[in-house]
């Protein structure tokens, strides 16, 4: 089996069930429902006896706390199955682009304008998007992912209004193409909480989908329209 690391995912899942909530509003079935479905979905891909009890103990059958230190496959499964169950006949199950949304991306978009309201709130109020990027965003994501993970963080201002963020996401465990949409949804909402004007974010290259000459790493470009200039 791979390695189980651990990271404090507990206020990201949270975000997960309160956005399924959400998107059965929206697309007028029962929360109730769709949580049995994701839940056996997630059974399905668990894969074994060990990680389903998991599945069923820690992420179905507890109370996660924000400060939960959970398995990054769990939140990787969780994803998927989520992912599965909502998304329409035919939707892509992922994006590179804030410009084509799909179920990962509004997730991680809902988890974004959460927290900015609620546990990483000091982190976002009365910031510019600028400056968030800049000196929060990496604490935020250190807070999560690790200090070995922050180390290779890279953000980097392009210009105005423009920024450039690297990860290294090849020793993560819960790495793959809808978590990578959920960075776009993050830092998309995050920048529309920080109220950035007609925010797009491209992830420009991907560590899951490296080709010659490209180094393995993800890269996310954000940019934003300045305050006062006309479109």
């Amino acid at each position: 089996m791979a390695s189980q690391s651990e990271h404090q995912l507990g206020d990201f899942i949270k975000g997960r069930f309160l956005f399924i909530e959400e998107a059965c509003k929206k697309l007028g079935r029962g929360a109730a429902e769709a949580l049995l479905e994701i839940k056996e979905e997630c059974l399905r891909l668990a894969e074994t006896p060990e990680r389903r009890a998991i599945i069923e103990k820690k992420l179905f059958g507890g109370s996660i706390l924000s400060s939960s230190i959970l398995p990054d496959w769990v939140d990787k499964v969780f994803l998927e199955a989520m992912s599965n169950v909502l998304r329409a006949p035919g939707a892509s199950p992922t994006t590179t682009s804030s410009k084509s949304p799909c179920v990962a991306f509004e997730a991680g978009r809902f988890n974004a304008k959460r927290q900015a309201a609620t546990v990483f709130r000091p982190f976002f109020s009365g910031k510019k998007p600028a400056d968030w990027l800049r000196r929060d965003f990496p604490i935020i994501y250190r807070q999560c992912y690790g200090p070995d993970a922050a180390k290779s963080l890279k953000v980097e201002e392009l210009a105005l209004c423009r920024f450039r963020v690297t990860m290294d996401n090849r020793g993560l465990e819960k790495a793959c193409p809808l978590d990578c949409s959920t960075t776009v949804g993050y830092l998309f909402g995050s920048l529309e909480a920080l109220g950035a004007k007609d925010p797009v974010v491209n992830h420009t290259t991907c560590c899951l989908m490296a080709r010659q000459g490209q180094d393995g790493l993800c890269v996310f470009e954000l940019a934003w329209r300045e305050e006062n200039v006309p479109k």
